[in-house]
């Protein structure tokens, strides 16, 4: 009977272990894989921007020249089809438009072919009005089930006094953006504002409806067909992570993790599934691999008993060793399990202390501080001197002030920024942007002339990529004074009637090519380092282009770089 119930016992606890294994390493298992499927989504989603952001400076940049200008004041704007069409071949676009002021389509690159736009109205499309307005905008459609689905960039035409004269509209090819990441074992997909699929790696969920159906009159940018509606697996929650089941859809994995991202920049959300069957395999080979040992174990304990049991008169003393060396066992089991418990908890407080470290140095002096002051608070009271005890307490509420906005500012800048454009004070984001770039301006020992206007200077821009811009120069213009002896930034604000400007000033070499500083790729760092790669002032270009502003740099005539930022101005706060 003791057999029977030690055999029992054992059984127990070895399928306690087995299942304890099994949950914790399916728990590590969907860790990994939502790590990775966020990685994996986030390069999905900014392979498929960075694509697009090409042919978004490209109507910009041609709003600029002359030639579409003239044809606009012209009765025969044909003359320019060969050119746009020539266009349209080097940049790989699908249509590239001249428009008028009232959406008919003059010069096109796909004249005399059937996705010809020639004649056709853009009046009511959402990128040709927003281009109206001053902004770039942009769109995604399919004309007809027949042509290609495609995304729409559309800038204005301004004459010399800034008068909006009509647009220039190019429309790229997202079939061939989709070949970036067909071959991807995960299911991508990007959903517009009315929750309708419209790029994917897998073909057969385009055009199939996320939730409610669109009203009617979107149905046209879909190119008039019939939507099907998205697959509505089961979705639960599994250890944090979304898991959906869609049992019996082919098109879709039995079980998989769910992540999302937003991509306001181009209208869309960006979903991915990952399949959990690796997942499951891992954790079921894990406690499979603790079962066999488990077993063996076992095998190994029972046929000891076996042997002791029939030798145990002979071999009485050799028993007590085994005993011994079996408590030995447990005893080093033990300590090694204490001492990896130890170092997985050094490893916590490691990493908690490596996310603590960037901020320490500067929450340091402001608690240093407030320590002297209440000390000296304390003696003051002690006096009866209540005033200056007062003062102290007063600058112990200034320092800690401080403080939070320093973490405010920090947590502030981390975030996305999600909000539409509206007004925006930039003398409190260009002093948001220097408190977050402070501790590294003093230890490159950098001064910053900055005096912020007595009123306050409003613009119309989004507060954070606003900061993101100014961030960007000024970590641009601390690069170029490295090997500068006397570093110094100068930061203005200045307005007229209709435009709020910054100018920010290094006394660094100056640029070696100002008509490329906004070039995708273009860069003078050397290629591996951290944020060589050129991207930074291109990026810098869209977030204002997009704000309806425009930002230039040029070499100062007493030396360095002066680069200015031109929005438009916004109410009053």
């Amino acid at each position: 009977m003791r057999l029977v119930t030690y055999t029992l016992i054992l059984l127990t606890f070895a399928a306690g272990l087995v299942f304890a294994v099994w949950q914790l390493s399916y728990r590590e298992a969907l860790s990994q894989l939502s790590t990775a499927a966020e990685a994996r989504l986030s390069l999905a989603a900014d392979r498929l921007v960075g694509r697009l952001e090409r042919y978004r400076v490209l109507p910009v940049i041609l709003a600029r020249d002359a030639a579409f200008l003239d044809a606009l004041a012209q009765d025969s704007p044909s003359r320019l089809n060969p050119r746009l069409r020539q266009l349209a071949d080097l940049s790989r676009s699908l249509n590239i438009s001249l428009v008028d002021p009232s959406g008919r389509v003059i010069a096109d690159s796909a004249y005399n072919t059937q996705q010809s736009y020639l004649g056709k109205n853009l009046a009511n499309r959402p990128d040709f009005m927003r281009a109206m307005n001053g902004a770039l905008g942009f769109y995604h459609l399919q004309e007809r089930i027949d042509t290609p689905r495609g995304f729409t960039f559309a800038s204005p035409v301004r004459d010399a006094g800034g008068v909006i004269r009509g647009a220039i509209v190019v429309k790229a090819d997202l079939e061939n953006l989709e070949l970036l990441w067909r071959g991807d074992p995960e299911t991508v997909f990007f959903a517009d504002e009315n929750n309708v699929i419209f790029i994917s790696n897998r073909s057969e969920l385009l055009f199939t409806q996320i939730g409610s159906p669109p009203e009617k009159t979107a149905l046209a940018r879909y190119g008039n067909q019939s939507l099907a509606p998205f697959p509505d697996p089961r979705a639960s929650q599994r250890y944090g992570h979304t898991i959906w089941h869609a049992d019996g859809d082919p098109k879709l994995p039995v079980e998989a993790l769910l992540k999302t991202q937003p991509l306001p920049i181009i209208g869309m959300n960006a979903y991915i599934l990952s399949d959990l069957r690796p997942a499951i395999e891992a954790a079921r080979l894990r406690a499979m691999l603790v079962a066999a040992l488990l077993a063996l174990f076992g095998a190994i304990l029972a046929a000891l008993h076996i042997r002791r049991s029939a030798l145990a008169r002979e071999l009485a003393l050799r028993s007590e060793a085994n005993a011994e060396l079996e408590a030995r066992v447990e005893k080093r089991t033990a300590q090694l399990q204490r001492a990896r418990d130890d170092l997985v908890q050094a490893d916590k407080l490691s990493a908690l202390g490596q996310m603590a470290a960037g901020i320490s140095h500067e929450l340091n002096q402001p608690l240093a501080a407030i320590r002297s002051f209440s000390e000296n608070a304390q003696v003051f009271l002690a006096r009866g001197q209540g005033e200056k005890a007062s003062q102290n307490l007063g600058r112990i509420a200034d320092l800690t002030g401080r403080m939070s906005r320093i973490i405010k500012n920090l947590r502030a800048f981390s975030r996305k920024e999600g909000e539409p454009t509206g007004d925006v004070a930039l003398g409190k984001v260009i002093e948001d942007t220097l408190e977050i770039a402070g501790a590294r301006l003093r230890s490159e020992n950098v001064t910053v002339n900055w005096q912020r206007p007595a009123q306050e200077i409003v613009a119309l821009g989004g507060a954070v990529r606003l900061q993101q811009v100014v961030l960007n120069l000024i970590s641009n213009a601390v690069d170029a004074m490295a090997e500068t002896p006397a570093k110094r930034i100068e930061i203005g604000l200045h307005e007229d009637q209709t435009h709020a400007r910054i100018v920010l000033r290094d006394t660094g070499p100056g640029l070696e090519a100002e008509e490329k500083i906004f070039e995708p790729f273009y860069t003078t760092k050397t290629m591996g380092k951290t944020d060589g790669m050129g991207l930074g002032l291109s990026i810098s270009y869209g977030i204002v282009q997009s704000f309806g502003g425009d930002i230039k740099g040029e070499n100062h005539a007493d030396g360095g770089a002066v680069f200015a930022i031109t929005l438009p101005k916004g109410d009053p706060l």
